[in-house]
């Protein structure tokens, strides 16, 4: 394959990796499609950003982390390893790292959640069916749109660059606990990413980690645990996303029973149709700003129960939640009841969730390669990974401005009467 280079690099600043370097004209062409720059306007994480004020990052710069991530690591395996000297197969890396995320839809899984649709499909569709994004693949080679697409669907016959986008040590994580863990002001996401890079191997299909390496590793997957534990499971984001998915839900309802007297154009199609029938083209259309375009205009809908729904999110007015023991359907129902009895509808206000806490994933671990050159799985190694158990939580969710001890005492008490800690 014929090398095509910038004859000067091109360099964006970035508050991770301080610049992100890019030679390869495919690189800078795919950086500046639609698609990819309508990644600007969805954030990285979600509605964190209502609990951790400084979370206003996007899945844009988030990408163009985890593609940079990806050059330092195929640059440390070119100098000190038998890496081949393969510039199609690094090429495909590079796209794949940069596009893995393309294909999130506005707040991402709450909006999936919402409206039944996948973001690993949408990613697949785009690289294949947008015009724009395809064209570039293409100007590679025929087959390279559908070789990248695999690999960022893990359906690839390069399961060593499979491994780099997506495993337990992949670059995606790499960028996104360090980027998440600056950008929410919280210590505990950081690790040592230069000496992270530095005792990754590649060894045949997998990558694995030099011995020495191995507290670095600890490292990183304790980040990627309290992250998990304090940030991307935080009781208030997650009410904060049930509460986006209230909305959703309940503007569906009514648009379905005709009842909704704002509906945005870029929303009607996932109000309409399944996933399959709807184009690349109207799904890039839609992004977080026409979504709260549309929140501004739903707070003044007829509907009570939509526009109170709105106004909540759009003022900060979160649902509450109380810690409590897995409740049984019965205990659930009598619950349903009372807040129906008292004029709020449990569908969208009474919300009971399963939350399952991050541990370590013994069946996609890491792989040791000690002096002798034997590989051991690396919580074989470390206490300290096997102490990282997966923790199950029960929390109710529901909005405890309106659970007055006058008009809802028996809802209230219910409520205090079933908390644990």
């Amino acid at each position: 394959m014929q090398k095509q280079w910038f004859s000067e690099e091109k360099v964006l600043k970035d508050p991770i990796h301080d610049w992100v370097y890019i030679q390869d004209p495919v690189i800078w062409n795919l950086i500046n499609t639609r698609a990819f720059q309508r990644l600007r306007r969805i954030k990285q994480l979600g509605t964190s950003y209502l609990v951790f004020h400084g979370a206003e990052h996007s899945r844009l710069t988030h990408s163009l982390g985890t593609y940079e991530t990806m050059r330092k690591v195929l640059s440390h395996f070119r100098r000190n390893h038998d890496w081949p000297k393969d510039e199609r197969l690094n090429k495909l890396a590079l796209c794949a790292a940069l596009l893995h995320d393309i294909g999130h839809g506005p707040f991402s899984h709450a909006f999936e959640g919402a409206f039944q649709v996948r973001h690993e499909s949408w990613t697949r569709r785009i690289l294949l069916e947008d015009e724009e994004v395809n064209g570039i693949l293409r100007s590679v080679d025929r087959d390279f749109p559908a070789d990248v697409a695999g690999i960022i669907g893990k359906e690839s016959l390069y399961p060593l660059i499979v491994r780099l986008i997506s495993s337990q040590l992949d670059v995606d994580r790499m960028d996104y606990l360090l980027r998440d863990a600056l950008h929410t002001g919280v210590i505990y996401g950081q690790y040592e990413l230069e000496r992270l890079i530095r005792v990754m191997r590649p060894y045949g299909d997998d990558v694995v980690i030099k011995s020495s390496g191995i507290h670095t590793v600890e490292q990183y997957i304790l980040a990627r645990y309290f992250m998990y534990t304090q940030v991307y499971l935080h009781h208030k984001t997650i009410g904060s996303d049930l509460l986006l998915r209230s909305v959703m839900l309940r503007a569906k309802t009514l648009f379905d029973t005709g009842g909704l007297q704002y509906h945005p154009v870029e929303l009607v199609p996932f109000f309409t149709r399944q996933e399959k029938d709807i184009s690349v083209g109207e799904y890039i259309r839609l992004d977080e700003s026409v979504m709260i375009h549309a929140f501004h205009r739903w707070r003044d809908e007829q509907d009570p129960i939509l526009a109170d729904l709105a106004s909540r999110f759009l003022d900060r007015r979160l649902y509450s939640s109380i810690a409590c023991d897995k409740l049984s359907e019965d205990t659930l129902k009598s619950f349903r009841d009372l807040f129906a009895a008292n004029g709020l509808d449990p569908d969208y206000y009474l919300i009971y969730r399963e939350i399952a806490t991050a541990g370590f994933l013994y069946k996609e671990g890491i792989r040791v390669l000690d002096e002798q050159g034997r590989l051991r799985e690396i919580h074989e190694i470390s206490n300290l990974i096997r102490s990282l158990i997966p923790e199950v939580k029960h929390r109710l969710y529901y909005p405890k401005d309106r659970l007055s001890q006058e008009n809802f005492g028996p809802v209230f008490d219910k409520l205090q009467g079933i908390g644990s800690r």
